[in-house]
Order: C-alpha cells, then sequence, then structure tokens
C-alpha cells in the first residue's frame, strides 16, 4: 500500500496542517477532479494543498527504528 503526506486544511483549526503517512484509501476525488482528505467519519471531505508520496525506503527505516527502540506508547 502506498503511503502519502498530505498538507490540507484541518476541519478542527481551519489551518494548513501536514498529515503524515496517510494510506491511499484516505484519499479520493471530488466531482470537480479535486483531490480531498477524509479527516474522519464526520469530516470526509477536507481541501487538500498539496500530496507527496512517503518513499519506501523511508517507511522501511521507520519500521526498523520502531522495532528496534519501540514507540512511545510502549
Amino acid at each position: 500500500m502506498k503511503y502519502f503526506n498530505v498538507e490540507a486544511i484541518c476541519p478542527c483549526t481551519n489551518r494548513p496542517t501536514t498529515f503524515m503517512n496517510v494510506g491511499r484509501d484516505r484519499l479520493r476525488q471530488n466531482e470537480h477532479g479535486e483531490t480531498v482528505f477524509r479527516y474522519n467519519d464526520f469530516h470526509d471531505s477536507c481541501e487538500v494543498i498539496s500530496v507527496t508520496e512517503v518513499s519506501q525506503a523511508k517507511l522501511d527505516a521507520a519500521e526498523s527504528y520502531f522495532k528496534r527502540y519501540g514507540t512511545a506508547c510502549e
């Protein structure tokens, strides 16, 4: 599955926010051909400013780091 860093207008603050490692299933195109971001069930059409794909090397590096050191919640 591909992951993206999405800069979108946050529905809670109405400010540009970057959402990291967003799955492809949370992005779609509306009837006008614009990309929209699904924030949650209540806000499913947030305006997108930019989308950049996360490289597989970066995902592998993060996975390796978390396997070795864990996460903040552990």
